[in-house]
């Protein structure tokens, strides 16, 4: 841990913090001219948003706003510190910055403090090297030249991946999980909302996705459509829906404390929403990441573990989130269906989750083979292109209508001069 001291702010303040999270690693990989850009776009944008330019403070990788210092005509002055906050984090995010050939997303993290004149902010630096190398010199030097290409290939998908997410291009499609116990199939637990790619693209959305979780970028796609699906479910009063939330999202972030705030507001919505966590991202921080699982399901939001068997996930993670609903990857499926493995390894499977979790869906179930072998595992809930392919148009939804991902960052920055903050439409 660094400390950061702040001798141009009044130690009695209450000041906002906008950590610039990837900033050291724009600076690394895109030279100090770019980073100089960037921070010249960080102060424009704040100012567009209302602020002066003496009320901006950047020091390192924070930019730092001492709220007893907004002037008596700035409309700010005013504000909930997390509204604003919010705002302004979502004002840089927003947008790209580019620059000649060079195109990037900022990754912010936002909070307010009272009466601070230090942080403990975590040190900035790439992954460190396998530490078999010993740190040789050509084996270090080849190492980061590996890293920065791969940190300059993710950027390149994520920003593409957002900018289709900026411009309305990501859609829903929804496949049912059906109960195993039905003897006809129309008869589902939950549709899971899946996202979807509006024409023809040059890139895999799983890649996309995943070079988003490696840059921490994630919580903006989930945002827009967790946004989206309880949009849908507070119009339509039936459905029951489930939405992916990568583990990379699951950190202290304000955009929690509204969605927190809605849900209490309306049982009937958090309900009927199943957020299934998927793990194929890091999860920064387990203790944060139980503690917002447990909030969610003290509102009634049921919580699903996502492809149990492949990516991060653990045992351990798996008894302590006390999830309501465990979902077995089709990989686990397809090794228990190997020759040569016992046929007994599903069901032992389903029975160590059973423990722990009081309904488990395999996923990825294709063909009458796949089902007959999940029925004899004893699981409770089915998934798959056997049961019903994932469509953009569900039988619930008003032909010939699609549902488009709202982005969650542009919502937030559409509001207009003159009007008070606490009456913006800020959306999740």
């Amino acid at each position: 841990m660094s400390r950061l001291d702040l001798p141009v702010i009044d130690q009695c303040s209450t000041h906002l913090r906008l950590w610039l999270a990837n900033l050291s690693y724009l600076q690394a990989l895109y030279g100090s001219s770019f980073h100089a850009f960037v921070l010249n776009t960080v102060r424009q944008r704040l100012q567009d948003c209302g602020l002066g330019a003496d009320e901006i403070f950047i020091q390192g990788d924070f930019v730092l706003i001492a709220l007893n210092q907004l002037g008596k005509q700035n409309r700010f002055q005013r504000a909930h510190p997390n509204a604003l906050a919010q705002l302004l984090g979502a004002a840089l995010e927003c947008d790209p910055i580019s620059q000649d050939d060079t195109r990037i997303y900022l990754h912010t993290q936002v909070a307010y403090h009272y009466d601070s004149r230090q942080y403990d902010t975590d040190t900035l630096h790439p992954p460190e090297p396998n530490p078999c190398s010993h740190h040789h010199p050509a084996t270090l030097a080849s190492w980061h030249k590996v890293w920065a290409k791969t940190y300059r290939d993710d950027m390149s998908l994520a920003v593409t991946m957002l900018d289709d997410l900026q411009g309305g291009r990501l859609t829903l499609a929804f496949q049912p999980i059906y109960h195993l116990g039905d003897k006809h199939k129309n008869k589902y637990f939950y549709e899971e909302a899946l996202i979807r790619h509006q024409g023809q693209t040059n890139y895999a959305l799983p890649d996309a996705i995943a070079a988003l979780e490696r840059l921490g970028l994630i919580p903006r796609l989930d945002r827009s459509v967790l946004g989206s699906v309880i949009e849908l479910l507070n119009t339509k009063p039936t459905l029951c829906l489930g939405a992916n939330l990568s583990a990379g999202s699951l950190q202290d972030d304000l955009w929690w404390q509204d969605l927190f705030s809605y849900l209490d507001s309306r049982p009937d919505v958090a309900q009927r929403l199943i957020l299934e966590v998927t793990e194929t991202g890091t999860i920064a921080h387990k203790p944060t990441a139980l503690r917002l699982i447990a909030q969610l399901q003290n509102l009634g939001v049921r919580i699903a573990l996502d492809d149990t068997g492949s990516g991060n996930s653990t045992l351990a993670f798996l008894v302590q989130t006390h999830a309501d609903i465990i979902k077995i990857d089709r990989s686990m499926l397809l090794r228990a269906r190997s020759p040569g493995q016992p046929t007994h390894l599903l069901r032992n499977l389903v029975n160590v989750c059973a423990d722990y979790c009081p309904y488990v869906v395999i996923e990825g179930v294709e063909d009458e083979a796949d089902l007959e072998f999940v029925r004899q595992s004893g699981a409770h809930g089915v998934q798959g292109f056997l049961m019903a392919l994932p469509t953009l148009s569900p039988s619930w939804l008003e032909s010939p209508a699609v549902i488009t991902v709202q982005d969650a960052v542009t919502v937030r920055t559409q509001f207009y001069p003159g009007q008070a903050l606490e009456d913006y439409g800020f959306g999740f």
